[in-house]
């Protein structure tokens, strides 16, 4: 019966529209797309995030170290509606004629995701994959039951094929990475740059954010709430549907805030209401500078975990769908058992949690260490670095 339901919300008819409508999309841009007719790449280094609706990532770091070091190189991001490219760079929206171009004719292309399924590597190009985030949830082709058609399998292995570089943040994602995406290329075990900031971020940085995002008072608490995409909870478009489950008039203990961070997955029909009381920061540019301003998170099975654990600040997991979320998606390892904080079922549990957040950061120490060593131990500060020495050659 689970399964009929499935293929019922699946092919429902409005679902099957929108996918058509993105299908039509996608052709009339494959037509517009040309890399047959590249005779010459540019020195130019095209840079994206999520198809640019972020700019950030371990993309935004490998940009502000190679932009020191190789001024002689053009730079490309990719953007959308809501984003601008750094300083020092030219913006190509998403979609347009600009963007085909410049994937066809850069030299360098460095990305945290896939382009599009007709994509065709120009050769003497050199493609980075930087990859966005260590996995808990199985991925590509670790996950069991995953209804992927051989079309789409055969899209994520030509892509991958593409790859010269793929970015791993640990020796864990080394091991996992070449059969979850088929990749028979080179890995570079540098840990992952967007962290670099993470251990180097002065304290007058770290309060010019949280002005920035609304939080004057210093010694004011910041709760980050980042919850994942759900693979089962779809809109009657097909859409991600943002995730929040916590009372949006949920009060937190006297000096505590909280800011709501959306998934990527869900901006297309994300609205500041899914926030509730929160500080609605899911549009914002850049995720590392919030995991700076903030002093505790909360999540579910994001990777947002592995990230933030290289800051040292308390973290905990709201996760009152766990067991769906396992049996669905599977995960590459015990997560109750080495979890480096508790992992609650509902908002009252987290506001006790929060109330006592020494008591439980100290319970959970010796867990938090040393997830530390298996998932951060290469998180120095200078993954940026490595990754620019490896790819486009030492200082």
């Amino acid at each position: 019966m689970s399964e009929l339901k499935r293929l019922i919300k699946t092919y429902s008819p409005t679902r099957v529209l929108g996918a058509l409508r993105r299908r039509r999309s996608d052709l009339l841009r494959k037509l517009q797309y040309r890399p047959q007719a590249t005779t010459s790449l540019r020195e130019a280094v095209l840079f994206e995030s999520f198809q640019g609706k972020v700019i950030g990532d371990s993309s935004l770091d490998i940009y502000l170290e190679l932009k020191s070091r190789r001024p002689d190189l053009e730079f490309i991001w990719t953007t959308s509606a809501t984003t601008q490219a750094p300083a020092g760079s030219r913006a190509v929206r998403h979609g347009s004629k600009d963007w085909l171009r410049a994937i066809a004719t850069s030299k360098y292309l460095v990305n945290n995701t896939n382009f599009p399924w007709y994509f065709r590597k120009v050769k003497g190009q050199v493609y980075l994959q930087t990859w966005h985030g260590t996995p808990l949830k199985r991925l590509g082709r670790d996950i069991e039951n995953n209804h992927l058609t051989k079309g789409y399998l055969d899209t994520m292995d030509r892509e991958a094929s593409y790859w010269d570089f793929l970015v791993s943040p640990s020796a864990f994602c080394t091991a996992i990475f070449p059969g979850a995406f088929n990749f028979r290329g080179k890995i570079i075990e540098t840990g992952y740059p967007r962290n670099d900031r993470l251990s180097k971020t002065a304290s007058a940085e770290r309060q010019r954010i949280r002005e920035q995002i609304g939080i004057t008072d210093p010694s004011e608490t910041v709760v980050m709430y980042a919850p994942t995409w759900r693979d089962y909870n779809r809109s009657a478009t097909g859409n991600w549907q943002s995730v929040n489950f916590m009372n949006e008039n949920i009060e937190l203990p006297e000096g505590f805030t909280m800011i709501y961070r959306g998934h990527t997955n869900t901006h297309a029909v994300h609205k500041g209401s899914v926030a509730g009381r929160a500080i609605d920061v899911t549009m914002y540019p850049d995720v590392t500078e919030l995991y700076i301003a903030a002093d505790v998170m909360i999540t579910d099975f994001s990777s947002v975990m592995f990230d933030y654990t290289v800051t040292g600040k308390p973290i905990m997991f709201l996760a009152p769908d766990i067991e769906r979320y396992r049996e669905e998606r599977g995960f590459y390892f015990d997560f109750e058992d080495t979890a480096p904080g508790p992992i609650l079922n509902t908002e009252q549990e987290v506001l006790q949690a929060l109330g006592r957040i020494d008591q439980v950061s100290k319970l959970y120490e010796k867990r938090y260490r040393a997830w530390q060593q298996k998932f951060n131990s290469l998180e120095d500060g200078g993954s940026a670095a490595r990754v620019v020495d490896l790819v486009w050659g030492a200082k």
